[in-house]
């Protein structure tokens, strides 16, 4: 049995009308569902509920425990600057003997 032009689906026409098969199941229960708004009647008034307990008092917190002392703090490192080629012109070295930061150049 041969099929006529007229009857052949492709691939893409299937794949075409699948998708909207599927689009148009998705959306209609959505679209079946859009009734106008109305408020229910024939339910009364809710009367007001009572006082409620006050809640327990909380625990006290933990004391903190005493701070760790620290040790000496050593003051912070002076910039370099650099020289026209781009290379540090001098460096700094903390001296222990003297407490403070010494400059050093470097050797060439």
């Amino acid at each position: 049995m041969a099929k006529t032009d007229k009857t052949m689906i492709t691939r893409r026409n299937l794949l075409a009308k699948l998708g909207l098969a599927t689009g148009a199941a998705y959306v209609a229960p959505t679209l079946m569902g859009m009734d106008t708004a109305s408020a229910s009647t024939g339910s009364a008034a809710s009367r007001p509920s009572g006082p409620s307990r006050p809640s327990r008092p909380s625990r006290p917190s933990r004391p903190s425990r005493p701070s760790r002392p620290s040790g000496p703090s050593r003051p912070s490192r002076p910039s370099r600057p650099r020289n026209a080629a781009g290379q540090r012109a001098f460096d700094w070295r903390w001296d222990p003997a003297t407490m403070r930061w010494v400059r050093v150049t470097p050797t060439p």
